[in-house]
């Protein structure tokens, strides 16, 4: 009984030292300070210096027996033309359309002449008694419904690409095809190339603009011309605008009927940034990506975007600066480097 009170003590003094310890841990746990962490008030910042931008990128190293496989260039620009291509055939003759038109055209005006003087007769009779109101009335409705269908003939014609004066041409010398345009072919071996493009380009295209186009009968020739005719209507079922292109055949070497892939430039060649195309990779995502160096031996894999394409060169809109150094030639071998497993 004596040893009671003193084991007592121990115990309690055990305990008292487990609290303390417990408090202690829990002091440091808050602050942050475990044994052997020492306390960071700030955190050093990341760097944005760009040799840890470019490494946080895809990036390839290559041995020198892997260079080979490559072609290094600096980036430099190419002169793209501007044009468009669309799918054609020769005629020999003018468009039945146009023919149809303009002889509707002319008839329309022949009745208004027609009318015209008919009312101008019956006014003058009507003034002296000549003719009853009724046939003065009469007069005056045939010349107004002639003037309506002559309205509708002009503006049908207008719509086919002729031109007013054109018309006042036509209807002045009687003629049943508005004139050629000026420079036009008239050694009798005259024909025609019809060709339709996409709705959305249609503002494009213009008179005068040159044409070139190749048939199948000769595949390694191309034949020359000018857009002479657009029409203002757009084809409502196929949504396609036709153009008329007025050709010399002197050998008498195309035929009615011919298919023809036709190249119109409607635009001077704008030179632009560029790469050739097999220094492009389209990923799986779809997004177009090249790969650009600065030693030549470590490359950087850069997201690109790309524009005008043309004769195995693409525009770089945006990724690429003149005079950087990129693969013009094998980005492929590269991109396959990237996507391929580690090996054991």
């Amino acid at each position: 009984m004596m040893g009671y009170p003193f084991q007592l003590d121990k115990r309690v003094a055990a305990d008292g030292a487990l609290i303390a310890t417990t408090i202690l841990a829990l002091v440091l746990l808050t602050c942050g300070c475990g044994r052997g962490q020492p306390a960071a008030a700030n955190p050093p910042p990341e760097s944005d210096s760009p040799t840890n931008s470019a490494q946080s990128e895809a990036a390839e190293e290559l041995t020198p027996d892997q260079l080979p496989a490559i072609k290094i260039e600096p980036v430099g620009t190419y002169r793209f033309p501007v044009e468009k291509e669309a799918v054609g055939r020769i005629d020999c003759e003018e468009d039945l359309s146009i023919v149809q038109a303009e002889s509707a055209l002319l008839g329309a005006a022949a009745t208004v002449m027609v009318t015209s003087n008919e009312l101008a007769r019956a006014r003058d009779l009507y003034s002296t008694n000549g003719v009853a109101k009724r046939e003065l009335e009469q007069a005056i409705s045939d010349e107004q419904t002639a003037e309506g269908a002559f309205q509708a003939a002009h503006d049908a014609v207008l719509e086919l690409g002729i031109t007013d004066t054109d018309m006042d041409h036509m209807i002045a010398s009687g003629r049943l095809e508005a004139p050629l345009p000026t420079g036009s072919v008239t050694n009798g071996t005259t024909k025609w190339l019809v060709a339709n493009l996409i709705e959305s380009e249609s503002p494009l295209v213009q008179v005068g603009q040159p044409i070139q186009f190749t048939v199948p009968a000769y595949p390694d020739r191309v034949f020359e011309c000018k857009v002479s005719r657009t029409y203002a209507v757009v084809d409502p079922s196929a949504h396609r605008l036709q153009i008329r292109c007025e050709i010399a055949d002197p050998g008498n070497e195309l035929r009615y009927g011919m298919l023809a892939n036709v190249v119109v430039r409607v635009h001077d060649p704008v030179e632009a940034t560029a790469i050739p195309a097999n220094g492009v990779v389209r990923e799986g995502d779809g997004t177009m990506t090249a790969w650009v160096t600065t030693d030549r031996h470590r490359f950087v894999q850069r997201r690109v975007k790309i524009g005008l394409q043309q004769d195995g060169m693409d525009e770089i809109v945006e990724g690429l600066q003149r005079g950087e150094l990129a693969v013009t030639d094998g980005a492929i071998f590269l991109d396959n480097m990237l996507q391929a497993p580690p090996s054991d």
